[in-house]
């Protein structure tokens, strides 16, 4: 057959009109299974591809959402992005992935890249340093948007993340409570996050609630990567000063990095250590790694179905869906 396959020399090909045709190819309308089961064998025989481009631009709708995120090569987004992917493509999206390094000017010609691909909807983790004007932008496109696993500042978004308030709270308060620590250090993160802003609180209310002072938090801000990791502890060990009785770590990640400056050095026993996120990898480090569990996977799911929930519903009110974090107890803590 010379030319593109069509639709039409699909429904010849089957017998039927070419409107049947198309119901079966939307999976809409009332075709029996018999046809519905020509028109199939009839597409796979011809080698009909269906043009979803095309189709959107006809009937100005899309099959695809945006999914933005800064470091996919994070063990954390990587579990979060399974679970979106999971939820869109359960009730037919398909999701297109961008990583954007972090960089809120890669953000924004990603976002402009998948306005014109007509996507659906967007979720994203919104770059470090992204301005309120950015969701200004979104609203004014009519782009229904989700913000996964960090807010921005003062402004009114869909989000689904953690508690991090709480999560620092608690890694706190199991250090001082349970194995009497008297100094803590924070360690990785940027400052500008606004989840690594809400986590040192966190830990600062559980020191106030326990008589220690607040501003004796040792906090060291650095890259969410193992080598971050590794570089900031050499940086702790280096400083001279006694290490703090427990280090809360901004990512399992950063505190996998920190194990190996503290065996570079012999010190591998001589603080307690506690991660973030508590990824699928985290059990299986020597010692297994104590760390605040977000689900990542989780609300991934969740975070699809909020946006599918805006997208059937343009302009619903803003809705807000925080997970209380849990404390995943190990060994690296001190814990038997």
């Amino acid at each position: 057959m010379a030319g593109p396959v069509t639709l039409q020399d699909v429904a010849d090909h089957a017998g039927v009109s070419r409107a049947t045709a198309s119901l079966v190819l939307r999976e809409t309308g009332r075709v029996s299974t018999q046809t519905r089961q020509r028109v199939t064998e009839a597409m796979s025989t011809l080698g009909y591809v269906y043009n979803r481009g095309a189709a959107s631009l006809r009937t100005q709708t899309a099959n695809t959402i945006g999914v933005v995120v800064t470091h996919i090569a994070s063990p954390f987004f990587g579990e979060a992005i399974h679970g979106l992917e999971t939820g869109l493509t359960d009730s037919g999206y398909l999701p297109l992935l961008v990583n954007t390094d972090d960089d809120p000017g890669r953000q924004q010609d990603a976002i402009q890249k998948l306005r014109e691909h007509q996507v659906a909807g967007l979720a994203l983790v919104p770059a470090t340093g992204t301005k309120p004007s950015l969701i200004d932008q979104l609203r004014a496109w009519n782009m229904e948007h989700v913000l996964v696993s960090r807010y921005i500042k003062d402004v009114d978004a869909p989000y689904v993340g953690a508690d991090d308030v709480v999560g620092g709270r608690l890694a706190a308060t199991h250090l001082i409570e349970t194995h009497e620590s008297s100094s803590i250090a924070y360690l990785g993160g940027l400052p500008a996050i606004m989840s690594r802003t809400d986590r040192t609180n966190g830990v600062k209310q559980a020191m106030a609630r326990h008589g220690l002072d607040p501003t004796s938090l040792v906090d060291v801000p650095g890259a969410v990567t193992g080598a971050g990791g590794l570089e900031l502890g050499q940086h702790l060990i280096a400083s001279g000063l006694p290490l703090p009785d427990g280090i809360i770590c901004h990512s399992d990640s950063v505190a996998f990095g920190l194990y190996r400056a503290l065996r570079i050095h012999g010190l591998g026993t001589e603080t307690r250590v506690i991660g973030y996120d508590n990824i699928g990898g985290a059990a299986l480090w020597e010692p297994p790694l104590t760390s605040v569990a977000t689900q990542g996977e989780a609300l991934g799911r969740r975070a699809a179905r909020m946006l599918l929930e805006r997208i059937k519903e343009p302009g619903a009110p803003t809705s807000i869906d925080k997970t209380i974090p849990e404390l995943a107890i190990r060994q690296s803590c001190g814990c038997p």
